[in-house]
């Protein structure tokens, strides 16, 4: 209790440091429009299956829609990761490795910096931990219902589905048509509740709208092929500076190291009886499985994000404490105590926001307050028009409830040739300080317009964020 109390704070501690990211703000904004009874999200290009929208639409119902009271979902799924970690490791080892795999898990910079994010990979690894605890307890009911509802929160289950798969392969004593029969059901259940979602929304979909859930991720993500062949070399070096902050500092990757060579050599030992593929030893499953999935990273053109590593965490927890445990049989207890001081240091640096993984760092500080201005400024009718190029899926959140037009454009010269329209209308853009274009200007004077600045947001430490402008005719032409 101690440790998950220790893991709440730690969480905590990022609650309202920094706004929304992009697919943050997007995914919060269509749990709004369910919640205001757009159930089916007609006309939206949906591209992730709905559990975790659904799970998001009645959280906010009970706690609330800003943003602190929807990270405290992702923060509860945590702390339940955290449990289900533990029941497992326990499960798969013994109680002593387990609560050392929890100590590790709670002060890693992967568990502390998703927690308070909007992120479906959370509940993609609680589904995950749940699925694997089913598989080693046999329970072929529930182990398919968690693979089901995995594939009802995101596409990428299907690369985690091993895992739990042959964790129940392993512990299978008697094979029986029963057990599969009842995992097929459990598996069926969510999916064909999210294809007739699915279905029911294309039915309604006018023609030439956004397509089915899962077309819509391909076309989202550009396709996933194989990446070309050359192109290997420099993703591995990409996901690699990724995965290190799964053990950040010498000591500790030095610790998970150790377990996966504790691991390689209890393959060893199997090896040597004749008994390895008849009856591997988990250790060996979870590396294999841990390996192959970064290799799929690498070797298919998935975009290189730090939350596709995050159902990995709580392996390399497991890992990294079966190290500790094999030190303690053989150093005593003193030398863990030792090691385990070395927790505290990254685990408080992530609660500060230390490593560039998880939500926003900070380049997003301000966005409220230039949403009140525009507020403010704009008209709440379609006599009022927002230009926006990069901050189309934050507006759709932080000005949900807006009546003024929202434009997208992709180019100054577009937007210079929209906004040479009717003078009766009033128009703002906002441009993110790090993104200044400096042909904007010169598209709008081509038409006759100027920028007249309204308002510059600026982050705690003084450097402007978003600046905030009036788009109108130059005086005296």
């Amino acid at each position: 209790m101690p440790l998950l109390l220790t893991a709440w704070g730690l969480m905590l501690a990022m609650l309202s440091a920094h706004p929304l990211r992009e697919d943050e703000a997007l995914y919060a904004a269509w749990a709004l429009k369910i919640a205001h009874g757009d159930f089916w999200l007609l006309g939206v290009p949906v591209d992730k299956p709905p559990l975790y929208l659904w799970l998001l639409t009645v959280w906010q119902s009970l706690v609330g829609s800003s943003v602190p009271a929807l990270r405290l979902l992702n923060i509860s799924l945590s702390l339940l990761n955290a449990a289900l970690l533990v029941s497992l490791a326990h499960r798969l080892t013994d109680r002593r490795t387990a609560w050392l795999a929890l100590a590790v898990y709670a002060s890693a910079p992967f568990a502390i910096l998703f927690a308070p994010t909007l992120y479906t990979d959370v509940l993609l690894t609680t589904i995950s931990l749940a699925a694997c605890l089913a598989a080693v307890h046999q329970r072929w009911g529930w182990l398919g219902l968690c693979l089901g509802l995995s594939l009802a929160a995101k596409q990428q289950a299907l690369l985690l589905a091993p895992l739990p798969l042959l964790l129940a392969w392993l512990t299978l004593r008697q094979p029986g048509w029963r057990r599969v029969a009842r995992g097929l059901a459990g598996l069926s259940l969510p999916i064909a509740v999210v294809w007739a979602w699915d279905a029911r929304r294309l039915a309604w979909t006018p023609p030439g709208g956004p397509p089915d859930v899962w077309t819509q991720s391909a076309v989202s993500y550009g396709g996933l092929t194989l990446a070309p062949l050359a192109t290997w070399l420099p993703r591995l070096y990409e996901w690699l500076a990724v995965a290190q902050y799964l053990a950040p500092g010498w000591a500790l990757r030095g610790l998970l190291l150790m377990g996966m060579g504790l691991a390689c050599r209890a393959a060893w030992q199997r090896c040597k009886r004749q008994r390895l593929f008849s009856q591997p030893p988990w250790q060996l499953l979870m590396l294999g499985f841990a390996l192959i999935y970064l290799t799929a990273q690498v070797v298919v053109s998935f975009q290189v994000w730090d939350r596709y590593l995050l159902p990995l965490a709580p392996l390399a927890a497991v890992f990294s404490a079966v190290a500790l445990r094999w030190l303690w049989r053989r150093m005593g207890l003193v030398v863990v105590v030792l090691a385990l001081l070395l927790l505290p240091g990254p685990a408080w640096r992530a609660a500060h926001s230390g490593y560039p993984i998880g939500s926003d760092h900070g380049a997003y500080d301000g966005i409220e307050e230039a949403a009140a201005v525009v507020r403010q400024a704009l008209p709440d009718n379609p006599f009022g028009v927002l230009y926006h190029h990069e901050l189309g899926w934050h507006w759709q959140y932080y000005l949900a409830a807006a009546h003024f037009q929202q434009v997208y454009y992709p180019t100054p010269a577009f937007l210079a040739a929209d906004a040479a329209g009717p003078a009766t209308y009033t128009r703002l853009v906002v441009i993110p300080a790090w993104r200044w274009d400096d042909e904007l200007p010169a598209a709008l004077a081509a038409h006759r317009l100027r920028l007249h600045w309204l308002h510059t947001t600026c982050r705690p430490d003084g450097s402007p964020s978003f600046l905030i402008y009036r788009i109108e005719p130059i005086s005296g032409l």
